[in-house]
C-alpha cells in the first residue's frame, strides 16, 4: 500500500490531512479518506482587560470627588429654588415719616438675604435710593449729580442719618395741618372753591372723618352757617359738602 498526501490546507494552525490509497488489486481509482483525528485547536490571541483594581488610586479618588462635588452642588440648588422670596421695599416718597422706618427694615432684611450684592455701603445706599421718591429723592438729587460724590455715599449709617434729618427738615404733613386749620370761606369764596381745597389738604394728613367734618364746619362762611340752621344736621363731611354746595348754588 502507497500513501500519497494529495494536498495539505492550513488554516489558522488547523491542519486538515487528506490520504489517498491505492488498491493492492490494481485499482486505479483512489479512494480518499479524511483523517479520523481531531483538528488541532485554533491558538486565540491573547486580550488582557484592565481591571478595576489596576486603575491607579489617583483616578479613583478624583472621580469620587467629582461625584461628590456634583451632589452638593444638586442640594444647594434644591434649596436655592425653595427658598422664599422676600417682597421688595415700599417706595417712600417723604409724605408721611412714620413710613420712612418701614422702608428701610425691609431694605436692610434684603441685605441680609443677599449679603453677596451688598458687599459694601455703596451698594446699600443706592439701594436705598432707587426705592425713594417725590421730595424724599428731591433731597439727594443736587448731591447725586454733584461730580465730587458726598461723603453719605461711602458710608451707609451717615447715609440713614442725612436721609432721617432731611425728613424732619421737610415734613409736609404738619404743613398740611397748618394750611387746613388756616383754611376759610370768606363771603366772596365759592363753596365749590373752598371744599376743592380742603379735600386737597385732607389727603395729606390723618385726622378721621369727625375732626375733618368738625373743621371744615367751623370755617365756612357766617351766611352758610346762617342758612344752615334751617336743615338737618349732618355728621359726615360727604354730606356736608352736598348741604354747602346747594346753600351756596
Amino acid at each position: 500500500m502507497c500513501q500519497h498526501l494529495t494536498h495539505n490546507s492550513i488554516r489558522a494552525g488547523t491542519v486538515d490531512y487528506n490520504f489517498t490509497f491505492l488498491a493492492n488489486l490494481g485499482n486505479s481509482n483512489p479512494v480518499t479518506q479524511t483523517s479520523t483525528h481531531p483538528p488541532t485547536p485554533t491558538i486565540m490571541s491573547a486580550h488582557y482587560h484592565l481591571m478595576d483594581d489596576d486603575i491607579p488610586a489617583s483616578s479613583s479618588q478624583e472621580a469620587e470627588a467629582t461625584a461628590f462635588a456634583e451632589a452638593i452642588s444638586k442640594v444647594l440648588k434644591t434649596n436655592n429654588s425653595s427658598k422664599p422670596k422676600l417682597r421688595e421695599p415700599d417706595p417712600f416718597n417723604g409724605s408721611n415719616s412714620c413710613k420712612l422706618h418701614t422702608c428701610i427694615l425691609q431694605c436692610k432684611l434684603n441685605f441680609q438675604d443677599f449679603k453677596d450684592m451688598f458687599e459694601d455701603d455703596t451698594d446699600k445706599v443706592i439701594y436705598v435710593l432707587s426705592y425713594l421718591k417725590g421730595t424724599a429723592l428731591d433731597c439727594f438729587e443736587s448731591a447725586i449729580l454733584d461730580p465730587i460724590k458726598p461723603q453719605w455715599l461711602l458710608d451707609f449709617n451717615l447715609f440713614i442719618e442725612e436721609l432721617e434729618a432731611n425728613i424732619r427738615t421737610y415734613d409736609p404733613v404738619g404743613k398740611a395741618e397748618a394750611k387746613l386749620e388756616g383754611l376759610h370761606m370768606h363771603e366772596s369764596h365759592q363753596a365749590t372753591k373752598y371744599f376743592i381745597k380742603f379735600q386737597n389738604l385732607a389727603t395729606h394728613i390723618e385726622w378721621g372723618n369727625a375732626a375733618l367734618h368738625q373743621q371744615a364746619h367751623n370755617r365756612l362762611a357766617e351766611f352758610i352757617k346762617d342758612d344752615m340752621v334751617h336743615h338737618n344736621k349732618l355728621t359726615t363731611l360727604a354730606g356736608l359738602q352736598k348741604l354747602i354746595q346747594a346753600i351756596d348754588a
